[in-house]
């Protein structure tokens, strides 16, 4: 097997991991950091399973958190899945 046809199945693998389509968006978001500290967030992507988020520097975001957008009716539960310099991207969390 060759390295070359490896690496091509192993990127259709990485396809099909992500839950539904993203959209990108230019939007900004509130994150709720406990009971009285929110922090606002650049929202980058959005899809039905998740989105990826731009916070400031210093900014440091627990595993799970909730995340107010302008176009969801209620806040999502988010889990956050990787991180990438300022880039963070989150799965919601569905109960």
């Amino acid at each position: 097997m060759s390295s070359k046809s490896f690496n091509t199945k192993r990127l259709e693998v990485g396809k099909f991991n992500r839950r539904g389509q993203r959209a990108r968006v230019d939007a900004r978001g509130l994150i709720k950091l406990g009971w009285f500290r929110k922090q606002e967030v650049e929202v980058r992507d959005v899809s039905p399973g998740g989105a990826r988020i731009a916070v400031p520097e210093g900014v440091l975001l627990p595993d799970e958190f909730e995340l107010r957008l302008p176009q969801f009716k209620y806040p999502r539960t988010c889990l956050k899945r990787w991180e990438s310099g300022l880039e963070i991207g989150v799965e919601f969390k569905f109960e």
